[in-house]
């Protein structure tokens, strides 16, 4: 064993030297060593400094296959402001931080760009994440061809991408993504990782092309899981919520996506995602009121499933262009995932209702939905279709549903008598509340900061009372420290909050 350690320590001592010369990347030996940070200080040659928790890294550090690197809760990593400086992970990284003590990685020029970020190599073995911060990056995480997996990550003031995923899979949960300059998450490749309780906001700020804040797919077929997650424009008019650019079977369920230039656009061939049960409101900042401001848009020949959304608010509720087909609602065949359920009201423009704006020469099938109408002739007027030009396809509303209509309706209530008891709590809360039909239930918790702290179940639950109880412990089962929290419960294309405190 002493033997096979000296070979060890001999070997890494040559990469040592080769790797020493000043601006050049310091590249772990390869040979199975597993090291924390301060094992790294002792032999990077100066590629990483520091001590006592607070580190500088100071030229690109490469993790090679079958070596590993762990960092401490509680690490801070400070990278000399140099664009081409980062960490490459071709082996395993596993930042595992807490609530309490969260990892960070920063650039020592605390603005946009000052270093490159973490790169995912081809075949890297494990990039994790947990409880950290990455800020200043050009790209903070950039996966190529390998998985990655971030839990309650943090990441802001990115230059040109927060998460770039190609060719590859993995889980991004609970993050918190905001202030980033251009692209948010980008998937292209194959890419179909699930993004799940993220919160995303004050994002694209620099505003000056539409980058979408979840971008699937350029090249491939993308499939991703995004599910539970917010998205706000914040102000920034050029963004987008979510972008399907190509061939795509993805599950865009229960989430809400508000106050962005577009709720939803479905590009190009086969971009034919599931949508099911999101809120969809308000997403009109953008000027342009002919090609922006619509909830969901199928522009070319896709055809997309939409079932229990609540779209409200766009000029444009559903809009099919150049070939779209969205199938808001079959209830002739016999297929159960698309029997309609969506509610569209306060959509128009000008004193127009366009609750769906069929703008193509195909008949389209939108069954057992509410449009914001009373009678069908209130129906009728919020659809554009072929009774209003002869060149437009027919679309068959048949089985509609009753909403009141007029400025500032309601999508009926799908969740009632929300309570949380105790309030404040030690170490318990139990929430309650009804369903008034059956419907997917997503509860999660999260801190003041927005940050998902715990998922609760996300199911599909029976109409009636039902009562989820919360023990004051994170994802990994470790009490959470006294404050003030919130729950979130979405159901039904509908959102209710409420805030927790807990005193221990």
């Amino acid at each position: 064993m002493i033997l096979h350690l000296r070979l060890i320590a001999a070997v890494a001592a040559l990469v040592l030297l080769a790797g020493a010369a000043a601006g050049q990347p310091y590249e772990t030996p390869g040979i199975g060593v597993q090291w924390d940070l301060d094992a790294l200080v002792a032999n990077s040659a100066g590629a990483v400094t520091g001590a006592a928790g607070q580190y500088t890294l100071h030229r690109t550090v490469i993790v090679s296959p079958a070596d590993a690197i762990t960092i401490a809760p509680g690490s801070e990593i400070t990278v000399v402001a140099d664009p081409e400086v980062g960490l490459d992970v071709a082996g395993t990284l596993v930042a595992s931080g807490t609530a309490d003590q969260r990892i960070v990685f920063r650039g020592a020029d605390p603005t946009p760009g000052s270093w490159r970020g973490i790169d995912a190599l081809s075949g890297a073995e494990r990039l994790y994440l947990e409880h950290a911060e990455i800020a200043h990056a050009v790209d903070a995480v950039d996966a190529f061809e390998a998985d990655i997996e971030l839990f309650e990550v943090e990441i802001h003031h990115a230059l040109e991408k927060a998460i770039d995923i190609t060719a590859a899979d993995g889980v991004v949960v609970g993050c918190h993504l905001h202030h980033n300059q251009q692209r948010t998450i980008s998937l292209t490749l194959s890419a179909s990782p699930t993004i799940e309780s993220c919160l995303f906001e004050h994002n694209n700020e620099e505003n000056g092309s539409p980058y979408p804040y979840i971008n699937i797919g350029l090249q491939g077929v993308n499939s991703p899981i995004i599910r539970g997650n917010t998205i706000r424009g914040s102000g920034n008019f050029m963004s987008g919520g979510i972008a399907i650019w190509n061939a795509s079977n993805a599950q865009i369920e229960s989430n809400l996506v508000e106050g962005c230039g577009y709720g939803i656009l479905c590009y190009q061939t086969g971009a034919s995602p599931t949508i099911h049960d999101n809120v969809i409101r308000d997403n009109t900042i953008h000027p342009d009121t002919v090609n922006w401001g619509f909830g969901v848009a199928c522009n070319g020949d896709n055809a997309p499933i939409l079932t229990e959304n609540t779209i409200s608010g766009h000029w444009y509720g559903v809009a099919a262009i150049n070939g779209g087909r969205p199938n808001l609602g079959d209830l002739v065949n016999d297929f159960p995932g698309d029997d309609g359920g969506n509610v569209l009201v306060d959509n128009g423009l000008g004193g127009s209702c366009y609750a769906f704006f069929n703008n193509t020469p195909l008949d389209q099938m939108a069954q057992g939905n509410a449009w914001g109408g009373d009678t069908a002739d209130e129906v009728e007027d919020c659809i554009q279709h072929q009774v209003d030009d002869p060149s437009l396809g027919l679309v068959n509303f048949d089985d509609w549903l009753a909403v009141s209509a007029g400025p500032g309706s309601m999508a009926p209530a799908v969740i009632t008598d929300v309570a949380a008891h105790p309030n404040p709590f030690n170490p318990r809360v139990r929430i309650a509340y009804t369903l008034v039909r059956a419907t997917e239930v997503a509860l999660t918790i999260h801190d003041v900061r927005g940050r998902l702290v715990r998922t609760l179940g996300g199911e599909r639950q029976a109409a009636g009372s039902h009562e989820r109880t919360w023990d004051g412990t994170d994802r990994a089962g470790r009490a959470v420290p006294s404050g003030t929290y919130h729950y979130r419960l979405l159901a039904g294309g509908e959102s209710r909050t409420g805030k927790l405190v807990l005193v221990r």
